[in-house]
């Protein structure tokens, strides 16, 4: 894996060093002509920039790249673990001519079965999570992700925006292909990384997750990256989606939707996005829901079948102990019963001499009896 924190090059890198292209991940598509592996650093990619592009000065970019060095050891991780930081600025000709990230971990993709060919392995993007229909996933051969598995994607897809809100980073990109998952563990990575804003960012088109509150055009802030966020929150916990979000808030779980997570959620779809509550907030909300819900009932013991008529009463289980209880004695050995019950503990051992010791003097009283009969 690659990070932020091991990379291998400065703030600022020359076209040359890293024009020998490995593997090429995508072609023309928004900002950049290509996006491909650097052959002589395997792991880092190297996306080109279409001229023009990107539309921030290069010091927004510059400062960005720098931004980590400043954050704390656990924000830090973070930002190694669950995005592709930009880590270096591409210039060739004292122009910005692309940018180097860290390649999407392995543990983000997965074989996807193809309707005309042998199975692929595919990045698990949003696309893969928002779904409501088993017949989406039976097609593709992927299991069917379970509550657990969306709620461990939702909190740490809201860690990561709180983190990126703290630093007045501006996504503004939230969308279904912009955000992977991983299986089970339901970890997540965020690409394009290297068109956010501080402070504020340039309007970015997003088909079904534009902000209402925004004009076309308008610059994107923190409060603006709010609603996106709620809206992929909802997407990832309920599967459903639409133009509106609406929908997939009143399919939430009800003990979510009338608690307050469900409330700061309306809000930040409903509210002017100066009031929208934060994307921490949003995930403190979340862990105190999942913490306070009630601990799983004990296993149900069956009552004891009623006892047959004429039946003897059944005697009451004995207690579980933590260590071996001691053989108990022969119930229904009278002699065994009697003398446990009757002799005090501790004078068991003079019992046996004292039946001798009685059976010697009536032994003494017939031989002297035997005697005085004979002599007389």
């Amino acid at each position: 894996m690659r990070a932020w924190s091991d990379r291998p090059f400065g703030p600022v890198t020359q076209l040359a060093d890293v024009a020998a292209a490995g593997a090429r991940i995508a072609g023309e598509n928004g900002q950049s002509t290509a996006v491909y592996e650097s052959a002589a650093h395997p792991g880092w990619l190297v996306k080109r920039y279409k001229p023009g592009f990107p539309e921030e000065p290069p010091e927004v970019l510059d400062r960005l790249i720098g931004l980590p060095a400043a954050m704390a050891p656990h924000e830090l991780a973070i930002v190694d673990a669950a995005t592709c930081w930009p880590v270096s600025r591409v210039v060739s000709d004292g122009t910005t001519a692309g940018v180097v990230m860290a390649k999407a971990p392995a543990e983000f993709f997965t074989l996807v079965r193809t309707p005309f060919g042998p199975p692929e392995r595919l990045p698990l993007n949003l696309d893969q999570l928002v779904q409501a229909d088993p017949g989406f996933y039976e097609a593709r051969d992927l299991a069917v992700p379970g509550r657990p598995e969306r709620v461990r994607v939702a909190r740490n897809m809201l860690r990561v925006a709180a983190l990126l809100e703290r630093r007045d980073v501006v996504y503004g990109d939230w969308s279904y292909a912009n955000l992977f998952w991983e299986r089970g563990e339901g970890r997540v990575f965020l690409i394009d990384m290297d068109s956010c804003g501080l402070s504020s960012r340039p309007w970015v088109e997003c088909n079904s997750w534009n902000d209402p509150a925004v004009p076309q055009g308008e610059r994107l802030t923190v409060h603006t990256d709010r609603y996106k966020i709620a809206v992929a929150v909802l997407r990832v916990l309920t599967g459903v989606r639409g133009e509106d979000p609406h929908p997939a808030l009143d399919t939430l779980g009800r003990r979510l939707r009338t608690g307050p997570f469900g409330d700061a959620l309306r809000c930040s779809l409903d509210d002017p996005p100066e009031l929208r509550p934060s994307a921490q907030e949003l995930v403190e909300l979340l862990e105190s829901e999942l913490d306070a819900r009630p601990a799983k009932p004990a296993p149900h013991t069956p009552a004891p079948a009623p006892a047959q008529p004429g039946a003897p009463p059944r005697p009451p289980a004995p207690a579980r102990k933590s260590r071996p209880v001691a053989v108990p004695p022969i119930e229904d050995d009278p002699f065994e019963r009697d003398l446990s019950a009757s002799v005090p503990v501790g004078a068991e051992r003079f019992v046996v001499p004292l039946i001798i010791a009685c059976l010697g003097v009536l032994a003494l009283l017939l031989l002297s009896g035997a005697i005085s009969a004979l002599l007389s």
